[in-house]
């Protein structure tokens, strides 16, 4: 007599453990692929948003008909606290600034008071962090002469970018001591895990900004390519 009582069909353990097995092969393989496209997507993001906040902070000083200056900034942790400028010599990778601050100049005096100075933009590249774990993005930045020689002071001692009301680039700080129309500022941004991955923004004397391909080249600028220290 044959019986009627079903039949449980199922796994066995080493059928699921050959699953398993091969589950972990295909992560290991994917992971890294994964991880460099995050990574690739976070930095042409923050570049894009460089490129943007040098373009509209052109556009504004010739709206304005005042200069605008650009400055780095601590990215505040809540609405308590209030945005201010830092030294570009205050990286310190990554952990004594994050982000960059737009004002128009109203008084003119090359500093930034909340009171008197009117915030135009806020561009974060990083969270405001003292764990350089957290740090997803760096900077690299660089002023350059026509001839592609560096200037002796570069960004720091509380200079500033600067777009002039007649779209022109420069750097300096206080009322005087402006290099104007004469720098071609590289900034390059990259992975803090994968430095090879990286983009770079140019703003040329006149101020045009212009985003580099792929971080390296650019037909039409000579310093997507340039050196940086």
């Amino acid at each position: 007599m044959v019986s009627s009582k079903p039949t449980n069909a199922g796994f066995t353990l080493i059928e699921l453990l050959i699953v398993i097995a091969i589950t972990a092969v295909l992560a290991a393989i994917a992971l890294p692929k994964m991880e460099r496209m995050i990574a690739s997507q976070r930095i042409n993001n923050r570049a894009e948003q460089m490129l943007a906040l040098f373009q509209f902070a052109r556009a504004e000083a010739i709206r304005a008909n005042k200069p605008v200056l650009i400055c780095p900034t601590t990215i505040r942790k809540n609405t308590t606290d209030s945005n201010g400028c830092q030294n570009f010599s205050a990286y310190n990778k990554g952990k004594g600034w994050q982000g960059f601050l737009a004002f128009i100049d109203n008084d003119i005096n090359g500093e930034y008071a909340a009171a008197t100075d009117s915030s135009v933009r806020v561009v974060a590249l990083n969270q405001n962090t003292d764990d350089i774990n957290k740090i997803k993005v760096k900077l690299k930045w660089q002023n350059y002469k026509a001839d592609q020689s560096t200037y002796h002071d570069n960004i720091a001692d509380g200079n500033k970018l600067g777009f002039l009301p007649n779209g022109q680039f420069g750097f300096g700080k206080g009322a005087n001591g402006w290099t104007i129309g004469q720098s071609n500022l590289v900034m390059e941004v990259s992975d803090s895990k994968n430095p090879n991955i990286s983009r770079r923004v140019v703003i040329t004397p006149s101020g045009k900004p212009v985003l580099c391909q792929n971080g390296t080249t650019n037909t039409t600028n000579s310093f997507c390519t340039v050196q940086l220290p």
